[in-house]
């Protein structure tokens, strides 16, 4: 994928554009299915970060704030699981530009145009 000249994605958008992924995931199954509780902690990991909007420097330390803030007295396990996957996948989008141009293009679609199988379109 040629991403040169990709635009740098801040901390905003891009828990903005992973949230649009994993609403646009759960409108794509068939059936009526309730969000999963590991969807619903992504998109409260997303939501605290997205709005605290911090300088990039400084994604690692709001999301770890979020952790303790969505896990609501409970113990923290589940939300550092999935926060983990979201620093991995912050530390992709600082690193690679084919990644963000990537994201960007993955929200944009209609949630029933998203590919089966790999997102990168290898099935």
């Amino acid at each position: 994928m040629a991403a040169e000249g990709v635009a740098p994605l801040g901390p905003a958008e891009f828990c903005a554009l992973e949230r649009q992924l994993v609403a646009g995931m759960a409108m794509r199954k068939k059936r009526n299915v309730k969000m999963g509780p590991v969807q619903q902690l992504k998109l409260e990991l997303l939501e605290h970060v997205e709005t605290a909007d911090p300088d990039p420097s400084l994604f690692s330390a709001v999301l770890a704030e979020a952790v303790v803030a969505v896990s609501h007295g409970l113990g923290t396990g589940p939300a550092q699981a999935v926060a983990s996957d979201l620093q991995m996948d912050w530390n992709l989008a600082c690193a690679s530009p084919g990644f963000v141009a990537w994201l960007r293009q993955a929200a944009a679609q209609r949630p029933d145009s998203f590919p089966r199988g790999d997102p990168f379109g290898e099935r």
